[in-house]
């Protein structure tokens, strides 16, 4: 997982980034548009409930509630790279619940 570290393949969700929906053939395969996530970090992501700075710092929505019980907090960071940050971008201004 990118946030939390956890290795195991079989309960990872490849997640996009900017939407399927929203995205360009290109960016649908861009693997830069992807972030591997444990399901209930992907639901929120994909929800727009979560999302990160260009950092990695995650962004909790004001909307989120009982983030202990879904294992968020606002200590955690994602693994990107500067080829994630235009995807990033993306999700934080279209996808992103303020």
């Amino acid at each position: 997982c990118a946030v939390t570290g956890y290795r195991d393949t079989r309960f990872l969700v490849a997640s996009h980034i900017k939407p399927w929906s929203k995205a360009n053939n290109q960016e649908r395969l861009d693997p830069f548009n992807g972030l591997l996530l444990l399901p209930n970090l992907d639901k929120v992501f994909d929800l727009g409930y979560i999302g990160f700075e260009a950092t990695g710092r995650i962004r909790i929505s004001q909307e989120l509630e009982s983030i202990e019980t879904l294992g968020i907090h606002p200590g955690l960071i994602a693994s990107v790279s500067s080829a994630h940050q235009g995807y990033l971008e993306y999700h934080r201004d279209f996808v992103f619940k303020r």
